[in-house]
């Protein structure tokens, strides 16, 4: 399903249909990069489509989403927003069968089942961690044990094989989160005995796509922490340099 653009030539700034618009959910400065798993997940499809394509052209406006600029909600009610043209896309896997039907030379679509189920309850597991709907870590760690168990059994660099698929874009920011969230809000940590998953956190932490797109640490743990930290901690977190993890535990001989 996709709707029209009208009125939104002022917020893209420019006259060029064939150029792709994507509209992310900013930070906390109003400008940067915000936490948002979902926007990330498409600007690293659009980082991989341009390596594979030199002709493939976009660029990332970011929203306020407090106070939306009204060319924006004349748009779209949600982010992240793909605008090629006329066409206005706001569903995710909407954007990446649009993405693979304009843009052929690099298919981000695969099918492969056994991947997208193994994967497929870890974020929903750590939301539930995180806004404190169970308090029991086992759940999430469940989760990270059977990805790890799939991945070392694979033995392949990304979950579908040697090619970054859609699904990567999709679990890489989601670990991503749980990574920095989990373990700066409930002091709970990836197991470094998960070797295959580090591994595989790791083929992203190598990829410029994943590091352009990835908003900072403070980000994250502001997106999940907003409402409950104390204004002292919140402040403090908005003034810091803005730091990334990136780096692989190593584990204890």
């Amino acid at each position: 399903m996709h709707s029209q653009a009208s009125s939104s030539r002022t917020l893209l700034n420019d006259d060029d249909d064939q150029k792709l618009h994507l509209f992310i959910k900013a930070g906390t400065d109003g400008r940067s990069k915000g936490a948002c798993p979902f926007c990330q997940d498409v600007f690293l499809k659009l980082l991989i489509k341009r390596e594979a394509d030199n002709d493939f052209s976009f660029d990332v406006i970011t929203i306020n989403c407090k106070n939306p600029p009204k060319e924006f909600k004349e748009i779209s009610k949600k982010l992240p927003t793909l605008v090629h043209g006329d066409i206005v896309l706001s569903d995710v896997d909407d954007i990446e069968d649009y993405l693979d039907s304009c843009y052929p030379n690099y298919k981000l679509s695969l099918h492969d089942p056994d991947a997208f189920k193994v994967q497929s309850n870890v974020f929903k597991r750590f939301t539930y961690l995180i806004k404190d709907v169970h308090n029991n870590p086992q759940t999430l760690l469940y989760e990270l044990e059977k990805i790890d168990n799939f991945l070392r059994t694979r033995g392949t660099r990304y979950i579908s094989g040697d090619q970054i698929t859609g699904l990567d874009c999709s679990l890489w920011p989601k670990l991503q989160h749980i990574r920095v969230a989990a373990e700066y809000i409930l002091n709970l940590s990836i197991p470094v005995e998960l070797t295959a998953l580090w591994g595989y956190l790791g083929a992203a932490y190598e990829l410029d796509a994943f590091v352009k797109s990835c908003p900072a640490d403070q980000e994250i743990v502001l997106h999940w922490t907003r409402r409950e930290a104390p204004s002292k901690d919140y402040l403090q977190l908005t003034k810091e340099e803005p730091r990334f993890s990136f780096d692989i535990p190593q584990r204890r001989r």
